[in-house]
């Protein structure tokens, strides 16, 4: 395996899709003897996680708009080039603007190679075409969004997706203390939705504390609802919460914001509500997933249709449907009433994220997609 010394880069390092998957693959590349240095805002509530990776971690104050004084956008790149330089970086890779916009420019004036992976349609298309004009490698996480990519006329596109780090998502976990935190009773059917509370997946939130308020009041009155992530809409959806449960006249909707050991989480729930990265999560937890997102509405995630769901990245990057509360509440009535399934499909589809998302594969996936980057795209 060729040595290269890489360089990934992301905004901050807070609870997301994005930076779980940067720590995941940083901690399976140092594993795989492949030097690694991490660039970003040191804030947020994955510092701890990233430390303890023991690999150099430089504080950049990433803006957070691309609207850039000249004299501070010139400190920041010298900044960065200093790093390339010291550090003798073969290869930067980055995931999201601004940082991954300064980060390339960076590599170009140091005539380094350079990956860009994407991780979603939500970047404005201007950033987007900033990003590629810096890239030599663009890496897709799904197939829709290699498609949108190939709209912009990009070259060099690499289809790898995130990558699910298998052994910290083990089958059997003890629930019981979490339950007793939250108050939730031992025999409760427990439904988790976890996502930023933001944009679009705000929406699917709230059509979803909806949709549990209907089966709560028939037929699934042992029906919890846990809700976890954080976001400009949290405070809505805790006001809807607060709503509904005077509605049914008692609390059964828990929202608990970002957390960190989120397999705790999925252990405990009989269903999760999510797309993407908590979509695979959740099913390496071995729990049946019904899937909405960004884009719209998949529904149950199974083995006979994890190839079709995964085209559609479940339901973030693409969909069958617009998402509605009548058709999450009739889905989630339909597999919350049958333990047996819920059960036998979790672990189907636990064998297929297995097989196909584990860490370890892409990891070994994304270095020789760095070896060919450097090969062939140096100083381009």
């Amino acid at each position: 395996m060729d040595n290269e010394r890489v360089l990934l880069v992301v905004d901050a390092l807070y609870v997301g899709g994005t930076e779980t998957h940067i720590l995941s693959l940083a901690k399976e590349l140092i594993k795989k003897n492949v030097y690694v240095s991490i660039a970003a805002r040191k804030e947020g509530s994955l510092i701890s996680s990233f430390e303890a990776l023991n690999c150099p971690i430089h504080h950049i104050d990433f803006p957070r708009t691309l609207t850039l004084e000249k004299s501070d956008e010139a400190k920041l790149l010298r900044k960065i080039e200093d790093i390339i330089e010291s550090e003798k970086i073969s290869v930067a890779h980055f995931h999201q603007t601004p940082s991954g916009y300064l980060t390339g420019k960076a590599a170009k004036n140091k005539r380094i190679a350079t990956v860009f992976t994407v991780h979603g349609t939500y970047y404005p298309e201007q950033e987007i075409r900033m990003l590629l004009k810096y890239s030599d490698t663009i890496i897709c996480v799904s197939p829709p969004l290699c498609e949108y990519i190939k709209s912009f006329g990009a070259k060099n596109i690499k289809l790898v997706p995130n990558g699910i780090d298998i052994e910290a998502y083990s089958v059997n976990r003890s629930t019981e203390e979490l339950k007793k935190v939250l108050k939730i009773p031992k025999e409760s059917v427990v439904v988790l939705y976890a996502s930023r509370i933001a944009w679009a997946k705000a929406n699917v939130c709230s059509m979803l504390l909806r949709a549990c308020k209907d089966l709560k009041l028939n037929p699934i009155p042992n029906l919890h609802l846990v809700v976890v992530g954080d976001g400009n809409k949290l405070n809505d959806i805790r006001v809807l919460a607060h709503y509904i449960e005077k509605l049914c006249k008692v609390s059964f909707i828990h929202i608990v914001g970002e957390q960190r050991d989120m397999h705790a989480y999925y252990s405990m729930a009989d269903c999760v509500v999510g797309t993407g990265r908590v979509a695979l999560e959740a099913m390496a937890s071995a729990k049946t997933v019904i899937t909405a997102g960004n884009h719209g509405y998949f529904g149950a995630v199974t083995k006979d249709n994890f190839d079709e769901a995964w085209e559609y990245y479940f339901g973030d990057h693409d969909s069958k449907s617009p998402c509605s509360r009548h058709v999450l509440r009739d889905n989630l009535k339909r597999v919350l009433q049958d333990k047996e399934y819920l059960k036998k499909n979790g672990l189907e589809t636990h064998e297929i994220v297995e097989e196909k998302f584990n860490i370890k594969k892409v990891a070994i996936d994304i270095v020789k997609i760095y070896s060919e980057t450097v090969k062939g795209g140096n100083g381009s």
